[in-house]
């Protein structure tokens, strides 16, 4: 697959790593995480619908299922990239790194793709979660952002495993994972 024009974002060449961020005890570091989520939003976006329209080993109702994820990422890149404009954070002041799309479009199956995708998701989850606990105090309304996003992606996760339960067992998504898909079933 050729590259992608990210637009606004910046970034870094093809398959390298993104920006380092900086601390998150700084306002520039909140900026960082803002905008590395927001791409990363825009990412499962665009392969959601990717994947809907690639894998015709899927369901239909899962593919009409990953188009319903693609909105709500396209909501909460929205959210984010709104808080970044609040903060006066430039969108392409600093590179994010493309290799989420690299390694999503990369899968060969539906089901390589629904499980890929529930551990990306499940890793935003977590970072969601640090990030609404870190910001508590310093930017409640980051926190928030962050926190309400991490929620969401609780039903994002699910979907693999309703669809592909024996590869979600056998992937091992994660205990943690594991204990709130089984609350959304």
């Amino acid at each position: 697959m050729l590259p992608r024009d990210w637009s606004p974002f910046s970034t870094a060449p093809m398959g390298a790593h993104a920006d380092a961020p900086r601390s998150i005890d700084c306002r520039d570091g909140v900026g960082d995480r803002l905008r590395a989520a927001a791409f990363a939003e825009i990412q499962a976006r665009d392969a959601f619908n990717w994947a809907a329209d690639f894998f015709t080993d899927a369901p239909e109702n899962l593919r009409k299922a990953w188009r319903t994820l693609a909105q709500a990422e396209d909501m909460h890149m929205n959210w984010l990239l709104n808080r970044l404009k609040e903060l006066g954070f430039e969108i392409p002041e600093r590179r994010v790194s493309d290799n989420l799309w690299l390694s999503l479009v990369a899968c060969k199956t539906a089901e390589e793709f629904a499980i890929y995708m529930a551990n990306a998701e499940e890793r935003g989850r977590r970072a969601g979660e640090r990030f609404h606990r870190a910001l508590e105090k310093s930017d409640p309304i980051s926190s928030k952002i962050f926190g309400k996003i991490a929620e969401e992606e609780i039903a994002h996760i699910a979907l693999a495993r309703r669809f592909f339960p024996e590869a979600w067992s056998r992937e091992g998504i994660g205990p943690k994972a594991e204990s709130l898909a089984s609350q959304v079933r």
